[in-house]
């Protein structure tokens, strides 16, 4: 056993024994003073309270902080705070329609801090009913002795009206930094929405400089990556960090994190030492019982780490070594308690929405249960193989998942003329833009491919630049896009593979106001270029 493979089993048996647990749990008070509060998970009650003015304002510049004052479980009014709305796509809802929240208790001059936070978000649930998510990932987490911010629960109401049941996340800020690194001599990024390290990243905490030139450089170590000349890479990043990142994003089935959607992180560069991921966004966990473990990466720099064979395979005995952390008796106490503590407190104000709760946290559990029986063999399959296509030798292309992903639209197979198709159709509904699509999902080698086939259109009325007609797509590239009445046009999707294997999602796309389209069966192939 060489000396990588002996510290990583070293690690593994310490974290299966418990012991990554006490570990945490020698933080000095002074740097974690919210440590009962999460620990004992006690339901708090926040009542926000917004001028006329600062709601206007909320309303018209939602990121941004505005004054407000907090009663804490009816307590009297804490004053000299801000907040402001969060949620990307998914979840951010408007402050009339019981919006996500972040709540800076030092904004405008405030001394109180709840627990110790000076800082911490309010995230309404918008895609997790059963408001266990962040909370059973953070844990998955920590158990895992991987750093992960922290997760309460909250009865939120705003100005005299109840909102729900929130979820209450401790903030990636410096008091973060400084239970999690004991220092803030460095740069803490936030990936911002599906944003990978080739973008100028906006700084969350830190007291490193502010020129992106630690950025810059881990950028260009995974656009310019050798396998066989890694050892600036090794010392840029955590290695095995990365990969027990990886490895836990993959079993959880946090499809929309880093590693698989190159979303929902925080990026630790520290001024001595090698930079580090951390998770975030967990609302939708365990959302496909078979989602896939030994995909390879699109994110930059987990595509780079798990292209190296030696890495690769340590990634594969930590998919092994976690499993356990994900079998459903280990959380069957601690989800049933926090469940029981969760419906009582929410029940006295809304039955119903207790009621909800209680089916959404059985959905929940059900889930993990299916997650972990799908594991359980997955995680010993064989290594997937990419296709291999030889030039001038087309691959046909016969499996498409039809989706919809808005209301009015019509997506499934109808033949026209005799010939089997694809197809979509627009239900009109005013000036409404529709998105159907049809995806096929390959492994592919490093090189250059192009995607093909017939096309026609009927009446395809396009909207604004989002929603332009028919078309295909791989990787943001797009054929010619047909609106209006056009008979059968054949059309190509030129596209690149950089890394030494990647899977694509192959597209076709459907946008548009009014009209229908056709994307002929039998003439859908997958071609490898020169």
């Amino acid at each position: 056993m060489n000396s990588w493979s002996l510290v990583h089993w070293v690690r593994g048996w310490c974290l299966l024994a418990g012991l990554a647990a006490s570990a945490a749990a020698q933080v000095p008070e002074r740097l974690d003073p919210a440590r009962e509060f999460f620990a004992k998970g006690e339901v708090v009650r926040i009542d926000i309270l917004l001028t006329a003015d600062d709601r206007e304002s909320l309303r018209q510049r939602p990121r941004e902080y505005v004054p407000a004052s907090l009663h804490i479980d009816r307590h009297l009014a804490w004053t000299g705070l801000g907040v402001k709305l969060k949620g990307s796509a998914g979840s951010f809802r408007n402050v009339d329609e019981r919006p996500g929240f972040t709540v800076h208790l030092g904004k405008f001059g405030g001394e109180q801090r709840l627990h110790g936070l000076r800082r911490f978000h309010l995230n309404n649930g918008a895609q997790d009913g059963s408001r266990l998510h962040e909370w059973l990932g953070s844990e998955v987490f920590t158990a895992a002795g991987y750093p992960a911010p922290r997760v309460g629960h909250a009865l939120v109401s705003l100005d005299g009206e109840f909102l729900g049941l929130y979820v209450l996340r401790e903030a990636f800020d410096g008091p973060f930094l400084d239970r999690t690194f004991r220092s803030r001599a460095g740069n803490l990024y936030d990936g911002g929405f599906c944003q990978d390290l080739d973008a100028d990243l906006e700084k969350d905490a830190g007291d490193g400089v502010d020129d992106l030139g630690d950025l810059i450089r881990l950028r260009t170590l995974g656009q310019e990556f050798d396998p066989e000349r890694r050892t600036a890479f090794e010392q840029a990043f955590d290695v095995p960090a990365l990969v027990d990142f990886c490895a836990l994003e993959a079993l959880l089935g946090h499809w929309d994190g880093y590693s698989q959607n190159r979303n929902n992180y925080r990026l630790w560069v520290p001024k001595a030492g090698a930079a580090r991921f951390l998770p975030h966004g967990m609302d939708q966990l365990f959302g496909e019982r078979d989602a896939p473990i030994l995909d390879h990466p699109s994110a930059l720099a987990a595509s780079a780490c798990l292209q190296v064979p030696e890495w690769r395979k340590l990634y594969r005995e930590r998919l092994r070594t976690f499993l356990p952390l994900l079998a459903p008796k280990k959380w069957d106490d601690a989800i049933k308690a926090r469940a029981g503590k969760l419906e009582r407190e929410l029940a006295k104000e809304s039955k119903d929405d207790a009621a909800a709760l209680r089916e959404a946290i059985r959905d929940l559990q059900s889930r993990l249960q299916a997650r972990y029986q799908f594991l359980r063999e997955e995680v010993f399959a064989p290594e997937p193989k990419p296709l291999v296509l030889a030039v001038g030798k087309p691959l046909a292309l016969k499996k498409w998942l039809p989706g919809a992903h808005t209301d009015h639209v019509e997506v499934g197979k109808k033949a026209f003329g005799g010939a089997a198709a694809w197809h979509a159709a627009a239900r009109r509904n005013g000036d409404e833009r529709v998105h159907g699509v049809f995806a096929s999902r390959v492994l592919l080698a490093r090189g250059r491919y192009r995607l093909v086939g017939k096309v026609r259109t009927d009446a395809v009325l396009a909207g604004p630049d989002d929603a332009p007609g028919a078309f295909l797509e791989v990787d943001g590239a797009r054929s010619e896009v047909l609106v209006g009445d056009a008979a059968w046009r054949d059309l190509a999707c030129t596209f690149e593979v950089g890394e030494f294997q990647r899977n694509v999602e192959l597209r076709l796309e459907f946008r548009a106001v009014g009209g229908k389209a056709w994307f002929r069966a039998d003439t859908l192939q997958l071609e490898r270029l020169e």
